[in-house]
Order: structure tokens, then C-alpha cells, then sequence
């Protein structure tokens, strides 16, 4: 007689779990992944334009070389856009996360119009973090300025 209610509730508790556990895992991932790339360039936890239509997260990272952007979920980090980042920009913009939500980012553009466009986050944690806004993202745009004015320029 209540057996079905107890066997609900138990797979709902279970089910929660398993978010919890699948959390603890992207976080964990995350914070390895900003480790690694922040030895040898910035990188920033971020949302791509529409990111918010999946689990995994997203790191700008921004080295002498190139600008990438990379997906973090569970298994290893996936580069899914890169350009050269000599002579390269980066701007204030506003970013589409979702369908119905925007927010303040930033641009990264580069001498052939390549862009990608964020909104930068505080490093991951298991809690909500809301997007950087304010002095926190001009201080984070200031230091991709500062690190694209070290990188070699392409006509040197």
C-alpha cells in the first residue's frame, strides 16, 4: 500500500544524487582545467553567446598564441573555437545566454573578424554564480588588453 510512494521518493532522492554527483564531477573538472591552462596564459570560467543550452561549462583562455575557447564537462577539455591572438581585440559587449536572458560581456575579435563573444564568471563553485558585471569585468577585460598587447603583432 505504500510501497509506490516510498519507491517515488526514493528514486527522486536518487536522481538528485546523481545531479549532485554529476556537479561535483563538471566542477572538479572545471577547476583542473582552469589550473592547467592558467600556468602558461589568462583563462577565465565564461558562457558562451546561448552557452546556457548546455551542462558543461565553457574557459576562455587567452595566451601569446591563440584565443580559445574550451567546453568542460566530464571527460577531457574540447577546444571549440580558436583564432591567432596577434592582433587581436577585446571589447565590451552584450551577450545572449539563453533565449530570454542577456548580460554584459565581453568581445574578443580578431584581425579577421573572428569573434567570440562571453560573459565571464567567478571560478566554479557548487553554488550560483551570477555573471561578472561592474568593475570585476573591466578588470578582467583590462588584462586580456594587457596580455594581447604582449603577443607579437602578425606583421612583425
Amino acid at each position: 500500500m505504500y510501497v509506490f510512494p516510498l519507491l517515488v521518493v526514493a528514486l527522486a532522492l536518487l536522481l538528485l544524487l546523481a545531479l549532485v554527483i554529476y556537479g561535483r564531477l563538471v566542477v572538479r573538472n572545471q577547476r583542473r582545467a582552469l589550473v592547467v591552462l592558467r600556468q602558461n596564459s589568462l583563462a577565465f570560467l565564461c558562457r558562451p553567446t546561448l552557452g546556457m543550452q548546455s551542462l558543461a561549462g565553457f574557459i576562455l583562455s587567452v595566451d601569446q598564441d591563440a584565443v580559445s575557447l574550451w567546453k568542460v564537462g566530464l571527460g577531457q577539455p574540447v577546444r571549440k573555437q580558436t583564432f591567432p591572438s596577434p592582433g587581436a581585440r577585446v571589447a565590451p559587449t552584450t551577450v545572449k545566454i539563453n533565449v530570454a536572458r542577456r548580460s554584459s560581456g565581453l568581445s574578443v575579435i580578431s584581425p579577421a573578424a573572428e569573434r567570440v563573444d562571453v560573459v565571464i564568471y567567478p571560478d566554479p563553485t557548487m553554488s550560483y554564480s551570477a555573471p561578472a558585471n561592474g568593475a570585476f569585468l573591466d578588470l578582467v577585460c583590462e588584462k586580456i588588453r594587457e596580455n594581447l598587447a604582449r603577443t607579437p603583432r602578425a606583421s612583425e
